[in-house]
């Protein structure tokens, strides 16, 4: 009987040992914390008055203080709710209060492989080499992406460059970044986006 309760445990210490749950509260028209990084099997707890509605936006309506709600992304109720881990993919995921967010109500919420793996297997190619970079990355992408515009990010969600990918392969300086983590994300394209550490 013992070892069948060890046994119990143990299951269920794998189950629910590696992820957190994480909670996102409001103090007055902001969000605690606003920015958050989590791994792919936490999930996240939304607490907030009931005024406040939070929804997932693209980087460029939250960089505008919009509300126009992403295509795919999440949309809590009034009140906020939870996110599962499958609501969230890896990469940066930008989300507003809809009603305030012209006040500037907003947060990001990064999302990190459990395992440690950089590359995101998107609906398309996407790799960033070498990684840790130095001087400059390499991004190698499909031929549907070709002609994408590019975002370069901190670990905040903080913009830090941009442009275009005009071949299979391009060449990008990095030696002008602070050491540091960033993501590189094909804009319009969440689900390529990959982690990369300038040394």
């Amino acid at each position: 009987m013992k070892s069948f309760i060890l046994i119990f445990l143990l299951f269920f210490l794998g189950l629910t040992g590696f992820s957190t749950k994480w909670v996102i509260v409001n103090s007055g028209f902001t969000f605690s914390p606003a920015t958050l990084t989590v791994k792919t099997t936490d999930s996240i707890l939304f607490n907030v008055n009931q005024i406040h509605q939070p929804v997932e936006v693209s980087q460029a309506t939250w960089n505008a203080d919009g509300n126009t709600p992403l295509p795919g992304g999440f949309d809590l109720p009034f009140g906020g709710g939870l996110l599962l881990p499958s609501s969230l993919s890896v990469g940066i995921h930008y989300y507003v209060c809809s009603v305030h967010a012209s006040m500037g109500m907003k947060g990001t919420i990064t999302v990190e492989s459990s395992a440690g793996i950089t590359e995101n297997p998107g609906l398309k190619k996407l790799s960033v080499y070498p990684n840790p970079a130095t001087n400059s990355i390499t991004v190698s992408i499909e031929t549907g992406l070709i002609g994408s515009n590019y975002i370069i990010a901190d670990q905040t969600g903080k913009f830090i460059t941009n442009g275009k990918l005009e071949t299979g392969s391009t060449t990008i300086p990095v030696d002008q970044l602070s050491p540091g983590i960033y993501f590189f994300e094909v804009a319009g394209e969440r689900a390529n986006t990959v982690k990369f550490i300038k040394e």
